[in-house]
């Protein structure tokens, strides 16, 4: 049986793989000439209102939940701070609203093509996978 401790990084790792792939469908689309037709002038305040959704997003979770989970101490075995179900749960809230910006943001670009959207799909996707297991337990 798999702990909290092993299962916690993949799900990071899965999550991320996830994001990627529906960065590069959204990609592939609208290399193949998109949803969103020339001239239309609706899709671009979508684009712009999505991205402005996926920028909050990342920072909540970037300035209000990352500071509230606990830094792990140095005495403290890498599987015992990912062993603490509180602390985890703290991390995956993280986890989960940089994900839900990541999709969002590949969906925005994927409906509109902007090219705004495009960069936040880049950024989120970045974010997320800078915000992983080994930023939290500092092994």
């Amino acid at each position: 049986m798999a702990t909290v401790a092993t299962t916690a990084p993949l799900l990071h790792r899965f999550l991320g793989i996830g994001q990627v792939l529906l960065a590069a469908v959204a990609v592939f689309f609208n290399y193949r000439g998109g949803i969103a037709k020339d001239g239309d002038s609706v899709m671009l305040p979508v684009a712009y209102v999505l991205v402005g959704v996926c920028a909050v997003l990342v920072a909540v979770a970037l300035l209000i939940l990352k500071p509230r989970v606990p830094i792990r101490p140095l005495e403290q075995p890498v599987d015992a701070y990912w062993g603490t179900p509180s602390t985890v749960a703290q991390i995956f809230r993280v986890w989960f609203l940089l994900e839900g910006a990541g999709v969002l943001s590949a969906v925005a670009y994927l409906l509109t093509g902007a090219p705004v959207a495009a960069i936040a799909m880049i950024l989120t996707i970045g974010t997320y996978w800078f915000c992983g297991p080994a930023m939290f337990a500092k092994a």
